[in-house]
């Protein structure tokens, strides 16, 4: 059943892109199957989502991830994996405090792996590392959002490490700005 082969590359794939990042002994483990996104009937390429935890030296954090499968060759051909653990901790208080009503990291982290995507099209894995997130805001409301994740660019390339500031619209939680960095 192509379903079942999908999952099973999907998850191999997370567990390959968090041991890529954490080092290979923590231990992964998923919640339920991923699940397929609903899509067109006579599609080759399928979305799978799913979620699961990670466990390593420093604890266990969850996750969750995005998979692409191409059914006709039978191979993951993009896998996007967001480590869903508590937030960073606090840093002290500045003269305007982020307004997080709005702000969601999802929002800059898909923009950063959309534009990875452009900038490498055949890009396998991307992850983003939680515990490097920043989140500032200037006297105009304009947040800026940084972190640092890793990806690898091709099939068998060694992984990239990249860094990512986004400008948010802090009422609206919208991008309004991108830079990538390797």
């Amino acid at each position: 059943m192509p379903q079942r082969a999908a999952t099973a590359a999907c998850e191999q794939a997370a567990q390959d892109t968090l041991r890529s990042g954490r080092g290979p002994a923590v231990t992964v483990s998923f919640n339920a199957p991923a699940s397929v996104v609903p899509g067109p009937a006579d599609a080759v390429e399928l979305t799978l989502r799913g979620a699961g935890r990670v466990q390593s030296t420093s604890g266990a954090r969850p996750f969750s991830f995005s998979c692409s499968y191409d059914s006709a060759a039978d191979k993951v051909t993009g896998i996007v994996v967001r480590d869903a653990g508590a937030p960073a901790p606090v840093a002290a208080p500045r003269p305007v405090e982020p307004d997080l009503s709005h702000v969601s990291p999802t929002a800059c982290e898909s923009a950063a792996a959309d534009a990875l995507k452009r900038r490498w099209p055949y890009v396998s894995r991307i992850a983003f590392n939680v515990d490097t997130r920043q989140l500032s805001q200037d006297a105009n409301g304009e947040a800026h959002l940084q972190g640092q994740g890793t990806a690898l660019p091709n099939v068998g390339a060694p992984a990239t490490h990249f860094s990512y500031t986004c400008a948010l619209d802090a009422s609206s939680g919208r991008v309004t700005g991108l830079q990538l960095t390797r």
